[in-house]
């Protein structure tokens, strides 16, 4: 796995958690381009809403994931 690899990975979970194009390029270090970098202007602000939406998409993602583990080992345990 290469560092794009994971830059990709994070910018398709961002659009999974509804950041809109603008926010996922501002916060991966993209620049805008064409006409978005005209009119455009994502603030501080804006940017901090759109990275705690992430956190919390993502935290529920992995809470979601952890849930279904601890149910798969636990039925494992249960079989043997």
């Amino acid at each position: 796995m290469i560092f794009h690899d994971i830059r990709r990975t994070v910018k398709t979970n961002m659009l999974n958690a509804g950041i809109d194009k603008a926010h996922r390029d501002m916060i991966l270090g993209h620049s805008l381009q064409g006409m978005d970098a005209h009119y455009l202007a994502p603030n501080e602000n804006s940017l901090t809403q759109a990275m705690d939406r992430f956190t919390e998409w993502l935290d529920k993602q992995l809470a979601d994931a952890s849930a279904s583990v601890d149910q798969t080992v636990d039925q494992d345990r249960k079989n043997t």
